[in-house]
């Protein structure tokens, strides 16, 4: 996983291949707070949102096609 600034990177962190992205995400975010986080549907988890918005964060993350609720975001 990414951070950038401004196009600029911030932090990188790698994980074991065999771990999902999202248990490193809530780790590199937990300092970032107020800003847009983009991120691709492998990040689509509900909880993770809502880590997101408890920081006053923008998750902008489409939903995965499985998902039986639709999500609202910001193309």
């Amino acid at each position: 996983m990414v951070i950038t600034l401004d196009g600029h990177v911030v932090e990188i962190m790698l994980s074991a291949g065999n771990a999902h992205d999202v248990s490193v995400a809530e780790t590199m975010l937990s300092d970032v707070f107020e800003c847009a986080v983009l991120a691709d549907c492998g990040y689509d988890s509900d909880p993770f949102r809502g880590v997101l918005r408890s920081q006053n964060n923008e998750p902008h993350i489409p939903g995965r096609k499985n998902r039986k609720t639709p999500v609202q975001y910001d193309k």
